[in-house]
């Protein structure tokens, strides 16, 4: 039987092999031990799953192999799905956590991120969810960035719908969100556009987002990943937006489609104020492109930084 208190850490892996052992390393680390590790392979070609085995071996009380072949999974959004639904279902935790294959956790993540969410559920009883800062750095760990609020120009105390329905500003790799807030995500809808940013909204408007603005995690950018962090402001930033110019347009659709099914998902459940801002939001590209810069404008749908929302303006 698993303590309830125990964190449930859910990571998603596919060929994996040069960093996920350093990941798992990293995990096994921590200061604070009351956990699992729920692992998923995503049918890796590598020997990602021989590596899950053997820790799986070793570790049988910490690390659990989900290998539950009707679950889906093709993309980092699906499989962390399906891990946390499988949790969900067969599993009672107080405590959640995603975890990528290729970061390195420092060894108080856990700890720290834990007293604050301990912290906060003193005063307030509901949903929360806690996100920390990271450092950003190359393949071999080398800082390429101390802050990755900094890399990225965000500013973590901007958490309101308005603002977290155009970008996410929360990293899905450092939250903690408690059991009250898990009660009311569901990540089966193909709208979401990814996985922590849907519970992002979840917990902005059902609860509570708190920042601890250190960094608990290396962020490893190593040309593969599936959300990269390239430095905001950067010539090679600029060009790469300039460059992918579709890409651009089709997450700004994304995410207004993502709003759509979030105010229909929760349709009963939200505040008038919540509704109407959704709506304005999501029939966004039912107007002309005049209509949806004032829009955005006069709804305070911006994301941070000159850059992003100059970037935004023109390309809406």
């Amino acid at each position: 039987m698993i303590d309830v208190n125990t964190v449930a850490i859910c990571m998603a892996t596919y060929n994996g092999e040069a960093y996920v052992s350093q990941q798992i390393d990293s995990i096994l680390k921590q200061t604070y031990e009351n956990w699992v590790l729920f692992i998923r392979d995503d049918h890796s070609m590598d020997k990602t799953p021989e590596i899950l085995r053997q820790y799986a071996a070793q570790w049988q009380d910490k690390i659990i192999l989900i290998e539950d072949t009707s679950l889906d999974g093709g993309s980092a959004k699906q499989n962390f799905a399906s891990i946390l639904s499988w949790v969900k279902g067969n599993y009672d935790f107080s405590y959640f956590m995603f975890a990528d294959q290729d970061d390195v956790w420092m060894n108080d993540k856990i700890e720290k991120t834990l007293q604050v969410m301990r912290k906060a559920e003193t005063e307030y009883h509901g949903p929360v969810l806690v996100h920390t800062d990271l450092s950003v750095v190359d393949r071999d760990l080398n800082v390429l960035g101390e802050s990755f609020f900094k890399y990225r120009s965000l500013d973590p105390e901007i958490k309101d719908l308005r603002h977290l329905l155009i970008q996410n500003n929360i990293t899905g790799c450092t939250m903690l969100w408690n059991r009250a807030l898990n009660d009311r995500i569901d990540l089966g809808n193909d709208a979401i556009a990814m996985h922590d940013w849907w519970i992002a909204l979840t917990a902005c408007v059902f609860g509570r987002i708190i920042c601890l603005k250190m960094p608990t995690v290396l962020y490893r950018q190593h040309g593969s990943n599936v959300v990269g962090a390239t430095k905001v402001g950067s010539l090679s930033f600029i060009k790469m937006r300039l460059s992918n110019l579709p890409h651009v347009r089709r997450t700004f659709k994304m995410a207004v489609e993502q709003a759509r099914e979030f105010a229909v998902y929760y349709k009963d459940q939200l505040r008038r104020e919540q509704s109407e801002i959704l709506h304005s939001f999501s029939a966004l590209y039912e107007h002309n492109k005049l209509k949806r810069l004032t829009t955005v404008c006069r709804g305070s749908f911006l994301k941070q930084g000159w850059i992003q929302i100059i970037g935004e303006l023109l390309f809406i």
